[in-house]
């Protein structure tokens, strides 16, 4: 008798936790994210194979990015240092959920390998769009590519809720000399 009591509840609880997560599943509308995207491939000089005559390097460039993470009531927003770009969670039973988003996320990539264009930490944020950014000077240089990268990242607490994520991304523009 018993074992028929548990069989019966075991079966309703797996029903509604099947209908419980196709509900949510095709409940939601997707939100798509409007993205700009920048690669760059990266080596060390030394993988490159070059003689120092078949290259000049133009200048050591930076870029930095600071990124704004704020809990506030029911989530969390995300703010880029130029207000390019501003995300919201909200807090749900399973964790965060997008529920805004205003602007442009801008993504760069130091290398042939594109990794999830998603945001899902306020450090990868700052990460690419400080990328973005420094991509964006080699092209204005007229740069064929970036080598030696260097990505640091600071965090620092601002009040109760708000945290601040500062990456600094730096690297040797280079252009190949050609043959003319």
């Amino acid at each position: 008798m018993y074992m028929k009591k548990y069989v019966r509840l075991t079966s309703v609880l797996m029903s509604f936790m099947i209908v419980m997560t196709l509900s949510s599943c095709f409940g939601k509308k997707a939100m798509v994210l409007p993205m700009a995207v920048n690669t760059v491939n990266t080596v060390g000089l030394s993988e490159l194979n070059l003689e120092r005559k078949d290259y000049e390097v133009l200048d050591r460039i930076t870029a930095e990015a600071t990124i704004t993470y704020k809990e506030i009531f029911g989530g969390v927003k995300i703010i880029d240092d130029n207000g390019e770009c501003e995300v919201t969670y909200k807090k749900t039973k399973t964790g965060l959920t997008m529920s805004s988003f205003k602007g442009f996320f801008k993504v760069g990539y130091l290398h042939g390998n594109h990794e999830n264009a998603s945001i899902s930490t306020p450090e990868d944020f700052a990460r690419k769009l400080a990328t973005y950014r420094l991509i964006n000077i080699s092209n204005e240089m007229g740069a064929d590519g970036i080598v030696e990268p260097v990505v640091s990242t600071s965090v620092a607490q601002e009040g109760k809720n708000t945290v601040i994520f500062k990456t600094t991304v730096s690297g040797k523009a280079i252009r190949l000399k050609t043959n003319d």
